[in-house]
């Protein structure tokens, strides 16, 4: 009887959170090319060196004091949890961190990334896109040919053919998903 009654007595204690750190758990990017698949981990340390590197506008906006960054290979070692994180934002709410979440997709004419950040109850509180579009570059080719007969001064044709035109893909850079990084944390909503 006194194990249940002590059981009771500690489940009514309210739980103490610590206001004054966060604690940020980037997610792996969802990505739809399968030529940037191969690099997913290079993009998720990316954004998580971004995310610490701006991680000074979490406390500008009066959310906590501290901030600690984790990715996939840190959470597990922070957080004492069962969750899976393949759903960050379940995990999430259930150990009470905010989650980033990352989607990119490419198609012939357009690149994007887009960035979420979601608070520890699953409220968006800063997002943003950084665009990429294909580029096509035209050249008009010009021939020049001197026809010289005999003794006769050099005739000189000049013929404009059609243009000739080449597409580029559009493309990530790091620098696009450190900027998007970067206008993310700027924009994150005023404690209330």
């Amino acid at each position: 009887m006194y194990w249940l009654i002590t059981a009771l007595a500690l489940a009514q204690e309210p739980i103490f959170i610590d206001k004054t750190h966060k604690e940020i758990y980037v997610a792996p990017p969802t990505i739809n090319d399968p030529s940037l698949n191969k690099i997913q981990d290079y993009i998720t340390s990316l954004v998580v060196s971004s995310a610490g590197t701006n991680s000074h506008w979490v406390r500008r906006q009066g959310h906590g004091e501290t901030i600690s960054i984790y990715d996939k290979y840190t959470v597990g070692l922070k957080k004492d949890t069962v969750c899976n994180y393949d759903e960050p934002l379940v995990c999430g709410a259930e150990n009470y961190h905010w989650v980033l979440i990352t989607d990119i997709s490419v198609t012939d004419n357009f690149a994007v990334i887009i960035l979420k950040l979601y608070d520890e109850n699953t409220q968006l509180i800063a997002s943003t896109s950084k665009a990429s579009y294909s580029v096509e570059r035209c050249a008009q080719p010009v021939k020049t040919t001197i026809i010289q007969k005999g003794s006769q001064p050099p005739t000189e044709i000049t013929e404009v053919l059609p243009e000739k035109c080449k597409s580029f893909k559009p493309v990530i850079l790091d620098k696009d998903i450190k900027s998007a990084v970067t206008i993310l944390f700027a924009s994150i909503h005023p404690k209330r």
